[in-house]
Protein backbone atom coordinates (compact mmCIF):
# COMPACT_ATOMS: atom_id res chain seq x y z
CA UNK A 1 0.00 0.00 0.00
CA UNK A 2 1.79 3.52 -0.89
CA UNK A 3 1.93 6.50 1.23
CA UNK A 4 -0.64 8.23 -1.16
CA UNK A 5 -3.15 5.55 -0.93
CA UNK A 6 -3.15 5.43 2.88
CA UNK A 7 -3.40 9.69 3.32
CA UNK A 8 -6.25 8.94 0.94
CA UNK A 9 -7.77 6.79 3.02
CA UNK A 10 -7.17 8.48 6.21
CA UNK A 11 -8.55 12.00 4.83
CA UNK A 12 -11.66 9.94 4.28
CA UNK A 13 -12.15 8.15 7.19
CA UNK A 14 -11.63 11.84 8.90
CA UNK A 15 -14.37 13.12 6.95
CA UNK A 16 -16.33 10.38 7.20
CA UNK A 17 -15.86 10.86 10.94
CA UNK A 18 -16.85 14.25 11.35
CA UNK A 19 -19.90 13.89 8.90
CA UNK A 20 -21.51 10.95 11.63
CA UNK A 21 -20.32 13.58 14.69
CA UNK A 22 -22.09 16.50 13.25
CA UNK A 23 -25.24 14.64 12.07
CA UNK A 24 -25.25 13.12 16.01
CA UNK A 25 -24.89 16.89 17.05
CA UNK A 26 -27.60 17.41 15.15
CA UNK A 27 -29.70 14.72 16.59
CA UNK A 28 -28.69 16.02 19.89
CA UNK A 29 -30.22 19.26 19.54
CA UNK A 30 -33.48 18.11 18.46
CA UNK A 31 -33.49 15.79 21.48
CA UNK A 32 -32.41 19.21 23.43
CA UNK A 33 -35.08 21.55 22.07
CA UNK A 34 -37.83 19.16 22.79
CA UNK A 35 -36.55 18.39 25.81
CA UNK A 36 -36.75 22.34 26.14
CA UNK A 37 -40.45 22.20 24.86
CA UNK A 38 -41.53 20.16 27.50
CA UNK A 39 -39.93 21.83 29.97
CA UNK A 40 -41.54 25.00 28.65
CA UNK A 41 -44.76 23.62 28.71
CA UNK A 42 -44.61 22.26 32.37
CA UNK A 43 -43.70 25.81 33.44
CA UNK A 44 -46.74 27.69 31.71
CA UNK A 45 -48.88 24.70 33.04
CA UNK A 46 -47.45 25.33 36.70
CA UNK A 47 -47.52 29.30 36.21
CA UNK A 48 -51.80 28.65 34.96
CA UNK A 49 -52.26 27.19 37.84
CA UNK A 50 -50.65 28.10 40.40
CA UNK A 51 -52.60 30.18 43.45
CA UNK A 52 -52.26 33.68 42.89
CA UNK A 53 -52.54 33.22 38.73
CA UNK A 54 -56.17 31.58 39.49
CA UNK A 55 -57.21 34.25 42.39
CA UNK A 56 -56.33 36.76 40.15
CA UNK A 57 -58.78 35.06 37.87
CA UNK A 58 -61.18 35.27 40.44
CA UNK A 59 -61.00 38.36 41.46
CA UNK A 60 -61.05 39.82 37.60
CA UNK A 61 -63.97 37.65 36.66
CA UNK A 62 -65.90 39.00 39.65
CA UNK A 63 -65.62 42.57 39.62
CA UNK A 64 -63.53 44.16 36.37
CA UNK A 65 -67.02 45.05 34.81
CA UNK A 66 -68.20 46.77 37.96
CA UNK A 67 -64.69 48.72 38.14
CA UNK A 68 -64.63 49.41 34.77
CA UNK A 69 -67.68 51.05 35.16
CA UNK A 70 -66.69 53.38 38.01
CA UNK A 71 -65.35 56.66 36.79
CA UNK A 72 -62.88 56.52 39.94
CA UNK A 73 -61.13 53.23 38.88
CA UNK A 74 -61.25 54.71 35.85
CA UNK A 75 -58.81 57.96 36.94
CA UNK A 76 -56.57 55.65 38.41
CA UNK A 77 -55.58 53.59 35.05
CA UNK A 78 -54.98 56.70 33.52
CA UNK A 79 -52.81 58.47 36.12
CA UNK A 80 -50.65 54.45 35.96
CA UNK A 81 -50.98 54.67 31.91
CA UNK A 82 -49.13 58.23 31.65
CA UNK A 83 -47.00 57.88 34.65
CA UNK A 84 -48.71 60.06 36.76
CA UNK A 85 -49.37 60.29 40.58
CA UNK A 86 -52.15 57.90 41.13
CA UNK A 87 -55.08 59.45 43.36
CA UNK A 88 -56.13 57.83 46.55
CA UNK A 89 -58.43 55.05 45.59
CA UNK A 90 -60.83 52.11 47.46
CA UNK A 91 -58.23 48.74 48.43
CA UNK A 92 -60.56 47.02 45.73
CA UNK A 93 -59.05 48.66 42.87
CA UNK A 94 -55.64 48.62 43.66
CA UNK A 95 -56.59 44.82 44.13
CA UNK A 96 -58.39 44.50 40.44
CA UNK A 97 -55.60 46.57 38.96
CA UNK A 98 -52.94 43.82 40.42
CA UNK A 99 -55.09 40.93 39.46
CA UNK A 100 -55.42 42.40 36.23
CA UNK A 101 -51.71 42.82 35.60
CA UNK A 102 -51.07 39.53 36.73
CA UNK A 103 -53.52 37.91 34.09
CA UNK A 104 -52.38 40.33 31.09
CA UNK A 105 -48.86 39.76 31.97
CA UNK A 106 -49.06 36.15 31.59
CA UNK A 107 -50.51 36.21 28.38
CA UNK A 108 -48.38 38.53 27.22
CA UNK A 109 -45.23 36.65 28.05
CA UNK A 110 -46.84 33.63 26.31
CA UNK A 111 -47.83 35.57 23.73
CA UNK A 112 -44.02 36.76 23.39
CA UNK A 113 -42.34 33.24 23.80
CA UNK A 114 -44.78 31.99 21.25
CA UNK A 115 -44.37 34.82 18.43
CA UNK A 116 -40.31 34.16 19.16
CA UNK A 117 -40.76 30.40 18.53
CA UNK A 118 -39.74 29.68 22.52
CA UNK A 119 -42.65 27.42 23.14
CA UNK A 120 -44.39 25.67 19.99
CA UNK A 121 -47.31 27.71 18.98
CA UNK A 122 -48.97 24.55 17.89
CA UNK A 123 -48.92 23.11 21.36
CA UNK A 124 -49.33 25.77 23.01
CA UNK A 125 -53.16 27.38 21.81
CA UNK A 126 -53.94 23.26 21.37
CA UNK A 127 -53.62 23.50 25.37
CA UNK A 128 -54.93 26.85 26.21
CA UNK A 129 -56.36 28.18 23.73
CA UNK A 130 -60.12 28.92 25.83
CA UNK A 131 -58.48 30.56 28.69
CA UNK A 132 -56.37 32.56 26.48
CA UNK A 133 -59.41 33.90 24.88
CA UNK A 134 -61.65 33.59 27.89
CA UNK A 135 -59.51 36.29 29.56
CA UNK A 136 -59.08 38.10 26.41
CA UNK A 137 -62.58 38.79 26.07
CA UNK A 138 -62.57 39.53 29.70
CA UNK A 139 -60.07 41.89 29.33
CA UNK A 140 -60.48 43.16 25.74
CA UNK A 141 -62.24 46.90 27.46
CA UNK A 142 -59.74 47.63 29.63
CA UNK A 143 -56.50 46.54 26.86
CA UNK A 144 -59.11 49.23 24.82
CA UNK A 145 -59.39 51.73 27.57
CA UNK A 146 -55.68 51.42 28.46
CA UNK A 147 -54.44 51.80 24.68
CA UNK A 148 -56.73 54.85 24.66
CA UNK A 149 -55.39 56.35 27.81
CA UNK A 150 -51.74 56.79 26.60
CA UNK A 151 -50.47 52.77 26.47
CA UNK A 152 -50.74 52.05 22.25
CA UNK A 153 -49.09 48.73 22.77
CA UNK A 154 -50.59 47.59 25.52
CA UNK A 155 -50.15 43.64 25.49
CA UNK A 156 -50.01 43.00 21.97
CA UNK A 157 -48.39 39.95 22.48
CA UNK A 158 -51.57 38.66 24.19
CA UNK A 159 -53.48 40.20 21.42
CA UNK A 160 -51.48 38.22 19.37
CA UNK A 161 -51.85 34.93 21.17
CA UNK A 162 -55.62 35.68 21.79
CA UNK A 163 -55.87 35.84 18.00
CA UNK A 164 -53.87 32.63 17.41
CA UNK A 165 -56.04 31.25 20.11
CA UNK A 166 -59.09 32.10 18.37
CA UNK A 167 -57.97 30.42 15.08
CA UNK A 168 -57.21 27.68 16.53
CA UNK A 169 -60.87 27.18 18.27
CA UNK A 170 -62.41 27.78 14.36
CA UNK A 171 -59.91 25.53 12.99
CA UNK A 172 -60.20 22.68 15.90
CA UNK A 173 -63.62 22.39 17.22
CA UNK A 174 -62.61 19.98 19.25
CA UNK A 175 -59.24 18.79 20.74
CA UNK A 176 -59.98 14.90 20.15
CA UNK A 177 -58.04 13.21 17.34
CA UNK A 178 -60.22 12.79 14.64
CA UNK A 179 -61.01 8.99 13.46
CA UNK A 180 -60.32 7.61 16.91
CA UNK A 181 -63.15 5.96 18.73
CA UNK A 182 -64.57 7.57 21.91
CA UNK A 183 -66.14 5.90 24.71
CA UNK A 184 -69.44 6.48 25.30
CA UNK A 185 -70.27 8.47 28.16
CA UNK A 186 -73.89 9.23 29.71
CA UNK A 187 -74.84 11.42 32.01
CA UNK A 188 -76.61 9.93 34.96
CA UNK A 189 -77.70 13.34 37.19
CA UNK A 190 -80.50 15.59 35.60
CA UNK A 191 -79.46 19.39 34.20
CA UNK A 192 -81.17 21.50 36.63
Amino acid sequence: MTLELINTVAGLITVTIVAVAAVAALVQMRHLRAGNQIAALLSVGEKLDSRDFTDAVVTMNSGLEAALADPEFRAYEIAIRRRLPTPAVDKRFIEMHHAVVLVGNTFELLGLLAKNGIVDKTMLVDQYCGLVLGAWKRLREFVAFGRAAGDPNGWEYFEYLAVLSEDWLKAHPTSYPKGVRRFPLQNVWPLE
